[in-house]
């Protein structure tokens, strides 16, 4: 538990007119609980390449109730004139995380009142209660042609005080360094869930590829691909035409082509991940995967069914299905210059995590997948023991068994990546809102320190497990620890972002420094992960020592450039 009281925060004054309001920077890997102790201020620049952001907490305070709180950045300049414009700034909002899952995490959150800071309101003015805190995010993207230099800045907060205007400053500085971040390189996907877009629409339902649906698909999408999300899962599948004769079918892959389409127009798109056309048979979790599939009824049309791997029906739709979308995708051009197609960018899946107990019936899909369309690369995350290469080109294990020494090392045009969701728990890094920001943050130099190219979650918007997204973020009838579920809040048609999200930006960002560091300097590189990074679940969570590291990271670079 923290005890010590808060300091000086750039040995600059922090209370405004009166001392109504009182100003303290904590740094943005520190969650600030509600009632709680007020964690240190932060006592140093904030340190930055060019292409990552730029992210302060303040806290602040006030003995009597203020309301209507608005802030303004005054300046963000150099000496020599140079300017950064572009901020967002968010009040941080408290949600209640009840279910206490097991095994519980040895430096989980301990909140008093059971709430933990996460949702980032950006469109709204806020009070304080007499005696009470608020927290203020601040996030500054800096361009990739930002000058370098120290830039200070101004932040000026006003409300309102028994109806009169009050007013308070806080200075801060920002070092940017004169490195360049290039494109990210970390792929990463949030699986998101289009059903759930009435919380979008002020509770109202959405008809798929409504005006409605594609401005909440919009704001997904924009709003994922600025964290960092580059890998989309796809629902759209080839929609069966029975042939005139009611004995056989070929298939209209206008609906593909749409979502694919606007993807490639909104978002940053590395890979494409189709969705799942297995499920479990009786969806108890060792029963065999079942292929869903159209089935011809004899009148002309089909109706779906779950059918057997080896049942001829299954077969005869593998055999037909996958080499004319392989086709179909190859036929498509991507508009990058590279003569590349959508081929070179879709993934399959097949079936979700298929265990030693049913490895075989997911097994014996892939390979009439592979058989039928062989440049179909097939993606799973992925929880047996053992793999057969042929059959699986993106492994995805879960972080607890990405360990296994079976995914140590990858054949030639394999991947290892791993994800995480309600497990792993313990000392395991993962991302829940009860978890140490750093703990999300350095999920990302799991994936540098391990070779791992990739990071997958499953729960980016799936909201409504206890009906109110901002209320409480875990569900003990599912086992979901807080946030699990969720890294977005809904507003009407617009998204919030979290902390955690924000973390994991920012993790990723650092994945690519650590990569510039291996270009020039492998040893060196991997010295600065393993200072923090001893092991799959075991890591220095200081976030004083984190912040050295990552300015001796800036400092090398800079350095060397």
């Amino acid at each position: 538990m923290i005890r010590t009281l808060c300091v000086a925060f750039l040995l600059l004054p922090i209370v405004g007119r009166g001392g109504e309001l009182v100003i303290r920077g904590v740094d943005p890997l520190v969650n600030v609980l509600p009632g709680g102790v007020c964690p240190p201020e932060m006592d140093d620049t904030v340190r930055v390449a060019r292409g990552e952001n730029a992210v302060l907490q303040f806290v602040i305070s006030s003995e009597d109730s203020v309301s209507e709180m608005i802030p303004v950045l005054q300046s963000l300049k150099t000496e020599q004139g140079a300017s950064l414009d572009k901020k967002v700034f968010g009040w941080v909002r408290n949600v209640q995380a009840s279910h206490k899952y097991e095994p519980a995490a040895p430096d989980a959150l301990q909140s008093s009142s059971g709430e933990y800071p996460d949702p980032i309101l950006t469109d709204s003015s806020i009070s304080i209660a007499a005696g009470g805190t608020v927290v203020l995010w601040l996030d500054i993207p800096i361009p990739t042609d930002a000058k370098a230099g120290l830039y200070k800045g101004t932040i000026r907060i006003s409300g309102l005080k028994n109806g009169t205007r009050i007013v308070a400053y806080r200075q801060f500085s920002i070092q940017v360094y004169s490195i360049t971040l290039p494109e990210q390189s970390l792929l990463v996907t949030n699986w998101y869930f289009p059903d759930k877009f009435p919380f979008m629409n002020g509770g109202d339902p959405v008809e798929a590829y409504s005006p409605a649906y594609w401005a909440c698909m919009r704001q997904l999408v924009e709003t994922a691909s600025a964290y960092g999300q580059n890998v989309w899962l796809l629902y759209e599948t080839g929609v069966p035409v029975p042939t005139a004769d009611g004995k056989g079918m070929s298939f209209d892959f206008s609906r593909i082509d749409k979502m694919i389409e606007f993807l490639l127009r909104h978002a940053d798109v590395r890979l494409i991940e189709a969705n799942h056309f297995a499920k479990r048979s009786h969806n108890g979790w060792t029963d065999p995967f079942w292929a869903e599939i159209p089935v011809l009824n004899g009148n002309g049309n089909y109706v779906r069914k779950r059918l057997p791997h080896d049942d001829p029906q299954v077969k005869q739709y593998i055999s037909t299905y996958f080499p004319a979308l392989q086709e179909h995708l190859r036929s498509k051009k991507l508009d990058d210059g590279t003569g590349r197609t959508w081929l070179d960018i879709y993934t399959q899946h097949i079936g979700d995590e298929p265990l030693d107990a049913n490895k075989a019936s997911w097994e014996g899909l892939a390979r009439q997948v592979k058989q039928t369309a062989p440049d179909i690369r097939i993606i799973e995350a992925y929880r047996s023991s053992a793999y057969d290469p042929a059959l699986i080109d993106i492994l995805v294990p879960q972080l607890d068994e990405f360990a296994w020494d079976v995914y140590r090392k990858m054949p030639a045009g394999h991947s290892c990546w791993f994800y995480t969701c309600m497990y792993p728990r313990g000392s395991f890094a993962n991302r829940y809102v009860t978890l140490p920001l750093i703990k999300t943050r350095l999920l990302h130099w799991i994936n540098y320190k391990y070779n791992s190219p990739g990071y997958l979650h499953w729960g980016f918007n799936a909201w409504g497990a206890n009906g109110d997204p901002f209320g409480d973020v875990s569900a003990p009838a599912n086992d979901w620890p807080g946030g699990d579920s969720h890294i977005v809040y809904p507003g009407y048609r617009k998204l919030y972002p979290s902390i955690r999200l924000a973390a994991m930006r920012d993790g990723i960002r650092d994945y690519d420094l650590l990569k510039m560091v291996e270009s020039r300097d492998s040893i060196r590189a991997q010295s600065f992960v393993n200072a923090i990074i001893f092991d799959f679940d075991r890591y220095d969570t200081s976030v004083s020592r984190f912040r050295q590291i990552r300015r001796e990271i800036l400092e090398f670079l800079e350095e060397v450039h």
